[in-house]
This record gives structure tokens, sequence and C-alpha cells, in this order.
């Protein structure tokens, strides 16, 4: 058990209640109160006090120990510790990214630091300025345990409602050690006489904008040489893109999906044990679309020092990927499909209450479509990656938004790409001047007449897709359609096209300017980049299947006519319903289909049957519907009409030795070239998809077509 810790007394105690609490914090223990090592790496919080905050190994004693109405442990620093807000002042790619920018512009290396630590390592930052210090370094919260402790406990609630409505991390922290939670009339002595801290009733702690306040950050542009433009950039606005949606009307803050309620009756905390119950209760999980960073911190958690567990890690990564699936929703359907091309419309719908993606400039999604034939072979791939994940087809700059995909050197990657004053693209945040594209999907309710939209406007190609946001004049659908062409070659079987939106956090791409540096921060977190699992999480997907069919070319006069397809209707006037006004006659084994003369002996089209048709004008049939179930025939001695049931060009030395010698001739049924070996007449070599032949046999025969290579 830990080392007790000395009850302060205040003037305005209860003396009665001494024994009483002394009994309750000798006596009790519970989960989460006992420090562990994992791989000889403390998994302790940072315990102590600055002048303003806590450590959150301070707060662990009491708010750890609770559980949802089933028992399961819903602790509260147990679910935050292993989220990004925990170990925001330890990222290394925030440290990494913070070293950068301060080797490009060296004579602001003290106030970009200090502008960036407010929001990633705060306890030490607005500590350091509360105690008058001009200015705070990177250096300086790397060797503070607290200032490593992240957006933590006494931070988030100790803002003060005045902060509501700042920006870019300039909080304001309450100076006289209230802490503000959701709950009324919290009784109070136990957290004053254990920490000093005083808790209250604050309702701004469910406002949006409580997280508004870090996550808008607007920096002042510099040109190349560090000068100010005079302009200032907005790097990440997610609270003005809430606040241009549907969410706030309909009652949904950030709070309600990044701390999720629930209404079960929860001990808040742990001490003293006869504390009502209260709710709803806000479960710590702080999800969000980081899982690359996650998991980074999970396997590296030794070099970080990270106090998370991978079990706890682990959580957390479930509950992100979780929500990022529940961000996107995909439509995907067919619009077309000749003999050369095959057409598909697929449909992104932001569900999220923010930009998709959102946040950090490096965050982007890409449209991976993939069409595959039925033997396997891949027709069309947009999106293609390599083996470390990186775009292969990913234009040099940057990849302009795309309304219509016809070939796989186009990607849509849905991104917002900084421009510098020169308008050329830069990964320098200082140096960001103007967005260039942005054509991240916007949320639900998103207007281009909204006070906020300068800051969270639509920029590039994006503004003129005409569904792009919006069904005609009509803004605020949140969501995109792109159109991608499939070329297939004249392939007409059954194609599978599966479309899957992956996300990545940070790509090799938008890393070459910081790697083109070096310090202890960009080695470490470019070795961690190398050996991490790179793979972009799939965040949605859908898959449909483009029936296989036959295209059978009817010229004016007769033609021949057969399928491998069973259509789902076999009603001859139905199956030629779209060349029906061109059809004079069409004759079979079974009948005649002779409409202008009244003759209907052949009703039904017959995959296992081959026709003679009469055409007035020259037309493409298609025919749709499902692979003929069994590819084999039975044929008599003497003369039949041979349908062909595979999709594919049959050569007749793929019919095997035994056909070879019962075959006497095969003649085009309506044309004029004849496979005849007994007379050497080799003017037809094989068998065509859609064509029928006269065939004539020495003996009855099972015709067997061989599957297609």
């Amino acid at each position: 058990m830990k080392a007790i810790k000395l009850i302060r007394l205040t003037p305005t105690i209860n003396v009665l209640a001494i024994p009483f609490f002394f009994f309750i914090f000798v006596a009790m223990s519970f989960p989460g109160d006992e420090d562990s090592i994992v791989n000889n790496r403390s998994t302790a919080l940072p315990e102590g006090y600055n002048d303003l905050f806590a450590g959150s190994g301070e707060c662990l004693l009491c708010h750890n120990a609770m559980v949802d109405a089933s028992g399961t442990p819903i602790g509260i620093l147990d679910d935050w510790r292993s989220t990004m807000l925990a170990n925001a002042g330890k990222d290394p790619l925030w440290q990494a990214k913070v070293s950068h920018e301060g080797l490009v512009n060296p004579e602001h290396k003290a106030v970009l630091e200090d502008v960036c630590t407010r929001c990633h390592m705060p306890v030490g930052n607005h500590n350091a300025h509360h105690n008058m210090q001009a200015l705070y370094s990177l250096a300086e919260g790397q060797a503070d345990s607290l200032a490593l402790d992240g957006i933590q406990c006494t931070v988030c609630h100790q803002i003060t409602q005045e902060t509501l409505g700042t920006y870019t991390g300039n909080i304001i922290i309450g100076t006289n050690k209230q802490i503000w939670g959701q709950y009324t009339s919290p009784f109070a002595n136990p957290m004053i006489n254990f920490t000093g801290y005083t808790p209250a009733y604050g309702q701004h702690i469910e406002d949006a904008r409580l997280c508004g306040s870090c996550h808008t950050l607007i920096t002042n542009s510099v040109d190349l040489n560090g000068l100010p433009t005079g302009e200032a950039f907005v790097e990440q606005a997610l609270y003005h893109e809430w606040e241009n949606s549907d969410f706030p009307e309909d009652g949904i803050s950030c709070q309600v999906c990044h701390v999720p309620s629930i209404d079960d009756l929860v001990n808040i905390s742990s001490r003293p044990w006869w504390l009502d119950a209260r709710s709803p209760f806000g479960k710590h999980h702080f999800a969000g679309a980081n899982v690359f960073m996650t998991k980074l911190l999970r396997d590296f958690a030794d070099e970080i020092g990270v106090t998370a567990t991978t079990v706890q890690f682990d959580s957390t990564l479930s509950r992100s990927e979780k929500m990022l699936k529940h961000t996107l929703q995909l439509t995907l359907d067919e619009t077309g499909r000749t003999p050369d091309t095959l057409s598909v419309r697929l449909k992104l719908q932001n569900l999220a209450g923010h930009k998709f993606p959102s946040g950090f400039p490096s965050r982007r999604a890409f449209v991976q479509l993939v069409a595959i034939a039925q033997n396997g072979d891949t027709l069309f791939i947009s999106g293609k990656t390599d083996g470390d994940f990186n775009l292969i087809h990913e234009n040099e700059t940057y990849e302009n938004h795309q309304q219509v995909i016809n070939n796989e050197e186009l990607v849509q990657i849905y991104e917002m790409v900084m421009g510098d004053v020169n308008g050329n693209v830069t990964t320098v945040l200082e140096r960001a001047y103007a967005p260039l594209k942005d054509n991240r999907l916007p949320p639900m309710g998103f207007s281009s007449i909204h006070p906020n939209y300068d800051t969270v406007k639509i920029v590039g190609l994006a503004q003129d897709d005409p569904d792009f946001n919006k069904v005609g004049s009509l803004e605020g659908t949140g969501a995109d359609e792109i159109y991608f062409n499939i070329s297939t070659s004249g392939y007409a079987g059954e194609i599978i096209i599966n479309a899957a939106v992956k996300y990545q956090t940070v790509s090799a791409k938008w890393l070459e300017e910081t790697f083109a540096f070096s310090s202890d921060e960009i080695d470490s977190f470019k070795s961690y980049f190398e050996g991490a699992d790179k793979t972009p999480f799939t965040v949605a997907e859908a898959s449909i299947s483009s029936s296989p069919r036959v295209y059978a070319y009817l010229d004016v006069g007769w033609n021949s006519l057969s399928s491998y397809i069973m259509p789902p209707n076999t009603d001859m006037e139905v199956v030629l319903a779209s060349v029906f006004n061109a059809v004079e006659i069409v004759s079979g084994s079974e009948g005649v289909f002779y409409p202008s003369g009244g003759i209907y002996t052949l009703n039904d089209f017959n995959p296992y049957s081959g026709y003679s048709i009469k055409m007035n004008n020259a037309e493409l049939l298609e025919i749709v519907g499902e692979y003929s179930p069994e590819q084999v025939l039975q044929l008599n001695e003497g003369w039949n009409i041979l349908p062909v049931i595979s999709p594919c060009a049959t050569e007749f030395s793929a019919l095997g030795g035994d056909f070879a010698e019962n075959l006497e001739a095969i003649v085009e049924l309506a044309g004029w070239r004849v496979y005849w070996p007994e007379k050497e007449v080799f003017t037809l070599n094989e068998l065509s998809p859609g064509k029928a032949y006269l065939i004539k046999l020495t003996a009855p025969f099972e015709m067997v077509f061989p599957a297609c290579q």
C-alpha cells in the first residue's frame, strides 16, 4: 500500500470528522492505489504539486475505483492515462515537430515552444506564466514530470468559465484551487483535506468551448525569411467546424462523443465510502482518430516513458477504432456498364460533428477502390499503396480534389494542404500562409453563409464539385460523391468492386521536411516511425458485385446468338427488351419467336440453346444475370445447334481428344466460317461467347467447356 499522506487541517474543518477521515484514509485500499512496474518502466502517475496543479497521481487515490451498474471498472485515471490527452507532452511526433519549427526559424524558437507547450504541457507552461515567467521551453517540460502529465485532471477541471471563447491555448486557470465538475453540491471536505482543492459545480465543464480553447489553433504566418506576413493561419478549428454544423442545435457537444455519458449511478469517489452515487457519469475515454500514434506510444512505451500499460492502450485503441468506424458511411452503386467500362458511384457521408479528417494538418484520408474479376485478377485500383503504405500515384505536390476518376493514377485524398507565402506546399506550420486545398468532408449542416465559414472554408476544386456538401443549391449534406469509370477491356464476367476509406495520422511524404533536419526529438521520432506499424486504418468499407453479362453485337440481317448467362426473367420479350424494336425473328430448336407474324412457339430464352436472330437494325444486346450452373452440353449424333456457355473464347484443341474423334464439322450458324478437318478447312478456330454454331458429330457426346484461364 502507498505511504499514507498527512491530512491537511484547515481552520474550517469539523474536528469531529478527524478520526473518521483518518480511519477512512488509513484503513481502506482500492484498485489503482499501488504503483506497478512493466518492463522496468514505472507506470506510476506523477505525484506532487506546483503552485496551480497537482500530478494526476494525487487524484488516483479517490477517483479510480468506480464501476458501472454491471460492476465493470470505469476508473477515470485508468481510462484517461492511455489517451492522446494524457500523453500530449510525451507525444514524440509533437516534440519532433516543435523541434523542427525551431530549427527552421531559430530566432522564433523560444516563442514557438512557449505557444506549443500551452496545450501539450499546460501544467508546466501555465504554472510558469502564473509565476511571471515570460516564456516556457520544451526542455523545461521534458525535465518536469508534472508537465509531462499532459492534459490532465487539474488542467481541465480548473479552467474557468472566463476561458470560454478563447483559443490557441489561451486558457485561464483559476488561482483559488477550485475543481469544477458537473455535479451540484459536492461533498467537499475529503478533497479539501487531502489535496487542498475544493470541488465546485461548474456547468461550463460540459461546454464545447472548453475543448475549443486548445482545439482551435491560429498561427501567425511568416515568409521564407522568417518575417511576419501580417496574416493569421488557421491550423485547426474543430470547435468552429462543430459550430458550423447541425450538432449544436441537436445538443451534441464535444463531450457527448468524447466523454460518453452513462445513466448508471456511479460513486465518483471511493472516499468516503458512504458518498451517494451520482448520475449521469461521463466516462473519460477521450477516444479520437489517432490510432497510429496510440499504437506507437504502446509499442515504444519503454523508450517514450509512458505510464499506461499495454492493456490500457489496447482499450483506448478499441474505443478509437470503434469511434472511427462510426464516423463515415459509404454507399456504393453501379451506375452503368458497357463492353469497355464499368461505372460506379461512391458516396461518403460524414457522421462526425466536425470535418473528417480534422485536427492537425498532417491527417488525411484516401479512397481505395479495387475492381476484381471472377478469376481474382485486379482490373482496376485507385489508391494503391506500396509496402510502406505510401500512395504510389500521388501527385508530387498534392492531389487535387476529384469528382470523376477515370484511371488508376488518380486518387481521392481528403486533406488540408498548407501553402506558404509563395503558394508552394509547406509542412512548416509557421510558414503556412493560406490553404491550397481543403476538401475534408464537412459535418452535416455545414454552410458557406455561416459566420464561421471564413475560418473553416472549403478550398480548391471541391468548391466547384456539384455534390460536395450539397444537393443542387442546398448545402449541408456533409457528403461527397465520387464517380469511377473502370476500364474492363472487354471483360464481361462478374466484377467485385471494393471501396475503402483509409485514414492516416501522418504520411512519410508529410514528414519529409521534418526529417530533413536532425535533433534529439526528430531523430527519436524518426526511429519510432520507421519501426511503427504504418497500416492506414480502414474507417469504412463497401462492396458490390457487377453481375456477369453477355454482349452480343447484332448486325442487320441474320445473326447467331447464345448466352452463358441465365437471366433472372427468361421471357423472350424481357430478354430482348432493349433491342425489341429491331428484332424480326428468332429461331431455335424449340420454336420460333416472330412478333410481326404472330408466331410465339418460342417463349423462353434458354442458355443451353443457340438461336438465329434476324434484325432490321444493328444493335448491341446485353443479357445480365448469373452464370449458367453447368458448362456442360449433351449433344446428339448428327447436326446440333451449339451455344457457347463459357464467358471466354474456347479453342477447339482445349475440348480434348474425344471431341476431335467425334467431330465432323463446325459451321457458324449465321456466317461463313467453317472448321472441317476432313476437308482441311480451318477458317473457324474457336468458339466465341455470344455466338452460336452448327456442329455435326459421329456419335452422342458430352461437351464440357473448360474453365477460363
